[in-house]
């Protein structure tokens, strides 16, 4: 007899009839799992949420960083909105630090939605300087111009709508009903994604792929934010010393917003401290372990389980150039033009681009048209691709930036 999980394992020699061979049949006798069995495994798991959302509170507590995009008091919820959505475009794909000094810049020159919704590809383009995707530009102007035009200047708070708007993904879409409308949505970014997945189901694959897919993680990123939801009540938030005498602030407030009540907008709250604590401590690469709050180490399954890259991975190389014996992808030199074209208001010619662009540009090449050698048909490529994004046009032998 062995025991076996919840069960235990008989043996017992029995006599086929026919052929009278003998055989040894294991079989299990199982127990019923009691109903209070089923309710403690599922309050493992909560629990352990409930933890981590109130660790997570603790930590931002204390380590909240100040940025001009965040705890607007703008009293028309529209133009908070439009401020909510500068920054998430230019958050995408460009560090935090360049992107506090640009809004500012971007936000002094389209002050209202309206100002950008008019504005021209050029104006955008030479608004945009420094924050790089350039295309990201005209993609935020268009969807501006739409809320004005479709929307009447009024942001749309459902997702369906937000969704339908050029450029707009999920994650943006739900950024602006959590941080703009205080409306709770669940969603995913890469800081988002990283904390989830390595707290609740384990450490990256060692080439940083997932083992489980978004579907999965957006799932478990609304369960969650609902035990987060639940853990800013009042009375748990006094108990884990975030509110009240204990805290030395004052009890939080109810408020209604869009006829919902809410204690400090806390779904706004919860999504900055999960971005923060991802920027910060639970980096992609190397995370800094000893800044984990001991309460969040039991609970997190890949707790100084991620291998330290000291080497990057090998990844497919983006299509590109090698200058000077270094691959440069075709994005950076699409970037290059740009720049270029920024300061050139008359425009620049072929030859005058491909001079400034890259170093092995020959001196010597010939303007006409018809002698198009590796070098030219290549920048010819780069521009044909921009004026088809409708970012720059051609006049005559000059490129500029498309008004």
């Amino acid at each position: 007899m062995l025991r076996y999980g919840r069960g235990v394992l008989h043996s017992i020699k029995t006599q086929n009839k026919r052929s009278g061979r003998s055989a040894r049949v294991v079989y299990r006798r199982t127990f019923q799992m009691t109903p209070l069995y089923c309710y403690v495994v599922s309050m493992e798991s909560s629990k352990k949420i409930e933890i981590f959302c109130l660790e997570l509170q603790k930590w931002f507590a204390i380590h909240k960083r100040t940025l001009p995009w965040r705890d607007l008091k703008e009293k028309n919820i529209d133009h908070k909105a439009y401020l909510v959505l500068v920054s998430e475009i230019m958050l995408q794909q460009t560090q935090v630090p360049r992107v506090i000094i640009l809004y500012k810049n971007f936000i002094q020159i389209f002050p209202r939605i309206e100002d950008l919704a008019k504005a021209s590809n050029k104006q955008v383009l030479l608004a945009w300087r420094g924050l790089g995707y350039n295309n990201r530009a005209l993609r935020l102007r268009d969807a501006v111009r739409e809320i004005v035009e479709k929307f009447h200047g009024k942001f749309p708070r459902e997702m369906n709508d937000l969704l339908s708007l050029p450029g707009i993904g999920h994650y943006t879409a739900a950024a602006i009903r959590n941080f703009a409308f205080g409306l709770s949505t669940p969603c995913l970014d890469t800081n988002i994604r990283r904390i989830l997945h390595r707290f609740f189901v384990g450490p990256e694959n060692a080439d940083g792929t997932w083992k489980k897919d978004d579907k999965f993680l957006l799932k478990l990123a609304e369960k969650v934010l609902g035990v987060a939801m639940k853990t800013n009540n009042k009375k748990v938030r006094e108990a884990a010393g975030l509110a009240g005498p204990a805290a030395g602030a004052p009890p939080l407030r109810e408020k209604m917003v869009h006829g919902r009540k809410t204690v400090g907008l806390p779904s706004m709250n919860f999504h900055a401290a999960l971005m923060d604590f991802g920027s910060l401590v639970c980096t992609k690469n190397n995370p800094k372990w000893e800044l984990f709050p001991l309460g969040m180490r039991s609970i997190c399954k890949a707790y100084r389980k991620v291998k330290v890259r000291t080497k990057k991975v090998n990844k497919k190389l983006e299509i590109g150039r090698e200058v000077a014996g270094k691959h440069i992808p075709n994005r950076i030199f699409r970037g290059r033009i740009i720049e270029a074209l920024r300061d050139a208001p008359r425009g620049l010619s072929l030859h005058q681009i491909g001079s400034q662009v890259t170093i092995d540009w020959p001196e010597a090449l010939s303007e006409v048209e018809g002698t198009m050698d590796d070098h030219r048909e290549w920048l010819m490529g780069l521009l044909v691709a921009l004026k088809r994004d409708g970012l720059i046009e051609r006049r005559g032998v000059r490129w500029k930036l498309k008004e």
